[in-house]
């Protein structure tokens, strides 16, 4: 998958150690591995690092010390499955952290884990057109029950697509649910408190020059860890007129995806010279708190979305977005 190096450098790096041991230099880059991870005696999904997040009572963002630091695979630890926190619902429709319990080839993942890490020589200065976000929380579990929770092998701009190829083969053998009292699963979550302008007008010739770029450009779907689509979780719309906040919801799961699929086959928008007063923005998030990829929308105005460019969405996915 191409990594186009463009203007803005926001990846998520607070998935392993800083400390590393270098093993190689390969042209532009260096690999190296994080330190070991830690073994402890159970994994955890209800630490305020991973449920603070996930719940949406506290921006993605945020920085919570990790309760227990993620690290490289041990070379004596055998795993048997992995336990992934999630966003979760329960039967009457409130908020829950889930420890969903995963099984299937887990050696296949684990070996992923054990891959080297890369990232640019100190003395290259690089700006990166993605934004990706590994897991909240994730961990691998033995026999015993002891878990650690494994650093996300890194590549020069974001991270490593064969991980999450891995995961993917896993199937969901159990599901322990915990509750967050009083909070609906429909909660929104927090969002920040105003946005600036976000939209250009565009003549013919920019769109022309889309138009022609669009096959050699810098796509969010050519990062599948950064831009969930099929496995999408319930997305947060955070809404805003004249740049100020306004109400801001939650989508199903079913309209998560229906807005996905929308911003993945979306054509390139015709000129526009409205401004739209009333924007939404959507981070692109699975259950897990993996994602990064950010959607741009008009609610107003042309009603385009800003997704790899400025892209034409169907009135329906407006609609959607303005309930």
């Amino acid at each position: 998958m191409r990594k186009f190096l463009a203007v803005t450098f926001i990846i998520a790096l607070s998935v392993f150690a800083v400390a590393a041991m270098y093993l190689s230099v390969r042209g532009d880059s260096v690999s190296f591995t994080p330190a070991v991870a830690s073994v402890v005696d159970h994994a955890e999904c209800t630490t305020p690092d991973i449920s603070g997040p996930l719940s949406g009572l506290a921006q993605m963002d945020s920085q919570f010390p990790p309760t227990t630091e993620p690290g490289y695979p041990p070379s004596d630890f055998e795993p048997v499955a992995l336990i992934r926190c999630e966003r979760g619902e329960n039967a009457a429709g409130g908020l829950t952290i889930d420890a969903v319990h995963l099984e299937g080839d887990v050696s296949a993942v684990v070996e992923a884990f054990r891959t080297d890490s890369h990232r640019f020589r100190d003395n290259i200065s690089a700006d990166c057109a993605i934004r990706e976000i590994v897991p909240v929380g994730l961990w691998f579990v033995d026999a015993s029950g002891n878990a650690f929770r494994p650093a996300w092998p890194s590549a020069p701009c974001g991270f490593q697509d064969a991980p999450l190829e891995t995961l993917d083969t896993l199937h969901e053998v159990s599901r322990q649910q915990h509750p967050i009292d009083a909070i609906s699963a429909d909660e929104p979550g927090i969002c920040t408190t105003s946005i600036g302008s976000l939209f250009d007008l565009t003549t013919p010739d920019d769109v022309e020059r889309s138009v022609r770029s669009e096959n050699t450009g810098y796509s969010p779907l050519d990062s599948p860890l950064a831009t969930p689509v099929d496995d999408v979780g319930r997305l947060q719309v955070c809404r805003y007129n004249l740049g100020r906040e306004s109400p801001h919801i939650r989508l199903t799961l079913t309209d998560s995806a229906e807005l996905m699929h929308a911003a993945a086959a979306a054509p390139i928008a015709p000129p526009c010279d409205l401004i739209a007063q009333q924007v939404a923005s959507i981070d692109l998030r699975r259950a897990d708190g993996s994602g990064g990829t950010q959607v741009l929308a008009e609610l107003d105005g042309c009603q385009r979305i800003r997704f790899g460019g400025y892209r034409q969405i169907p009135t329906s996915i407006t609609e959607l977005l303005s309930r």
